[in-house]
This record gives C-alpha cells, sequence and structure tokens, in this order.
C-alpha cells in the first residue's frame, strides 16, 4: 500500500460502532477534509455529494494505486442523480511540499453515492509533510454527475 493510503487513515486503530467485524470506521480527518475540499462547488451535485461526507465510512484497499472505499449511510441521506452507474464525481492534481506536480487524485461514486477515494502519486512518497487537503492542486470540473440519468 502506498504513502498515501497510511497518510489516509490506514491503520488509524478508530472503529466504527460494529466495525470491527467488517473494517470500516469513520472517516480520518484527512479524508472527511479532502472530500469537502473537492465538493466546495454549488452545483446541485457537489451540494449532494458534500452532504453524504457526515453519514460515510471508510476503510482502506490494497489496490494498485493507495484508495479509501467509502460507504454512506444511504438511509440517511439522499443519493446524487447521476448519468452512469458508477463513474469519476471529482478530482485534483497533487503537488508536493515543493510545489511539485505528483499525481491526481480521483473520486467515484456508484448509483448516487460515495464509494472510493484514489490517489495515484507518481513518486509513491504521500503528502508529507503537508496533510491530504493541503497537497490537492486545482480541481477537475468532472461534472458528470450534474447531467440528468437517462430516461431509459
Amino acid at each position: 500500500m502506498g504513502a498515501g493510503a497510511e497518510a489516509a487513515g490506514a491503520g488509524t486503530g478508530q472503529e466504527a460502532e460494529g466495525g470491527a467485524a467488517d473494517g470500516w470506521e469513520p472517516l480520518s480527518e484527512d479524508v472527511r477534509r479532502t472530500l469537502e475540499v473537492l465538493f466546495d462547488g454549488d452545483s446541485d451535485a457537489q451540494r449532494g455529494f458534500r452532504a453524504q461526507i457526515p453519514h460515510a465510512e471508510m476503510r482502506t484497499d490494497c489496490c494498485s494505486c493507495p484508495c479509501v472505499l467509502l460507504s454512506v449511510d444511504a438511509d440517511r441521506v439522499a443519493a446524487v442523480p447521476m448519468e452512469k452507474g458508477t463513474d469519476s464525481v471529482a478530482g485534483a492534481s497533487l503537488f508536493n511540499a515543493q510545489g511539485g506536480y505528483d499525481g491526481e487524485a480521483t473520486v467515484l461514486a456508484s448509483g448516487g453515492f460515495l464509494v472510493d477515494l484514489q490517489f495515484c502519486d507518481w513518486e509513491d512518497r504521500g503528502p508529507e509533510p503537508l496533510r491530504l487537503w493541503e497537497w490537492l492542486g486545482p480541481r477537475h470540473d468532472t461534472g458528470r454527475a450534474d447531467r440528468p440519468q437517462d430516461a431509459g
């Protein structure tokens, strides 16, 4: 697992109620603030995904890029209308402490709910000494979640 996932809260020892058995835990401060920065816009989709953050839990994954799986309590917050079933709904460039481009952060949603925060860290150094949300540079306007679902 890369440095980004470690910084994102892997091994924090935090456990959500009932989370010990399935590995889900409350969002770490870095993951929560990173999501808040990525969803700080005024569109309906941005507001909808931002509303999901307090109702989300996380667990780290051992995929090839450091990533944090997200689970949103669908009984407590509404789904965001999406054009596709699963898609990228937010992203940003990553910059290291010296200001150099170091990769990308991408948020995926499925069925209108946040499911994955991925970090593609080219140098595999992680954001140290920066916190994850401070590592974010220009955000990418995906706009994909703002388009209504196909009627058919």
